[in-house]
């Protein structure tokens, strides 16, 4: 908050034209606009990638991954992989630190997963990393209906419904 006020007061001092008589060039007045109006972007460009960001920043600086990371077994994992409904995010493998595999899922926002090696296998492991085009996409594919499944309940396939009042 310190800085974004000292920006403010040297960009008011700056466009004022210092404390003597001289006039400031333009060029000088817009870079102080420009400098002045950087936090005000970064603040709210960090509020909308924020969460991406921090984690981002947190596998850099080697954090604990329970910061970033919620871990889960590799049952779990296989569990969520499962598409239900009509949207089913990107999953992706992140790399491999410790003991442990990362995936990240996105739909909105993005979830980070870590399961221990020995719950879920992956061929051709590398580090873990930040940068999401080193991910590799996995590809969740959705099981197609039971044909068999659908003509039973199709209207016309001779189901009789018994009013509750007969009963």
């Amino acid at each position: 908050m310190k800085v974004i006020f000292y920006l403010l007061l040297v960009n008011l001092f700056i466009s004022c034209g210092g404390h003597s008589n001289k006039s400031v060039p333009q060029s000088l007045k817009g870079g102080a606009s420009v400098v002045a109006a950087s936090p005000v972007i970064l603040v709210g460009g960090s509020m909308i990638g924020g969460r991406k960001i921090a984690q981002k920043s947190a596998i850099v600086t080697k954090v604990p991954a329970k910061w970033y990371a919620e871990e889960i077994t590799g049952e779990r994992l296989r569990t969520l992989m499962i598409p239900t409904g009509k949207m089913t995010g990107k999953w992706s493998y992140m790399g491999s630190r410790g003991d442990h595999h990362f995936f990240s899922h996105e739909i909105l926002g993005r979830d980070i997963y870590r399961v221990l090696k020995t719950q879920y296998e992956v061929e051709d492991s590398f580090p873990l990393t930040w940068q999401n085009s080193k991910w590799r996409t996995i590809a969740i594919t959705r099981e197609p209906f039971d044909p068999e499944l659908l003509e039973r309940f199709r209207n016309d396939a001779g189901i009789e419904l018994i009013p509750l009042e007969n009963q």
